[in-house]
Order: C-alpha cells, then structure tokens, then sequence
C-alpha cells in the first residue's frame, strides 16, 4: 500500500514537472512577445517541450487529461504558426 503511494507520488512529480516546463517555456516566449523581442529561441524552446511532453503523453509515458493535451497543441499550432 504504502509503495503504491510512493508511485502514485512519484508519477504526479513526474508529471507536475514536464508541465511546469512546457508553462516556463510558453511563459518566456510569450513575455518576449510582449516585449517585441526576437521570439525564435523561446518559440523553438516551447516547441520542443510541448513536442515531447505530447509524444510521452500519446505513449502513455505521461498521464495528461484530454485538457491538458488541447491546451498544449492549441498553443504549439498558435507558435507554429507564428513563426512558420
């Protein structure tokens, strides 16, 4: 019981820190934005993470909600096509 426990936490830290990473990464291409910067390196960064953090989710690697997959590809086709 108390192993399971430790799994379960150990799979939301997991989970707790790829998400924190693709919203640091979309918080600082964004903040770049508003500041008319060059927002290329933090749009690619973003691109990355939200690449990655989908790809574990669909190999069920990652356990998002339906949400938090949507919210992710809605901002990664936005960025995309920004850049693109």
């Amino acid at each position: 019981m108390n192993e399971d426990i430790i799994n379960l936490n150990v799979a939301i830290g997991s989970i707790s820190k790829e998400l924190l990473d693709v919203q640091k990464s979309l918080d600082a291409y964004r903040e770049k934005q508003v500041r008319q910067e060059a927002v290329d390196d933090a749009a690619v960064v973003f691109i990355e993470k939200a690449e990655l953090v989908i790809e574990k989710a669909e190999r069920g690697e990652l356990m998002l909600t339906d949400d938090q997959k949507r919210r992710i590809k809605s901002n990664l086709e936005k960025i995309l096509k920004k850049i693109g």
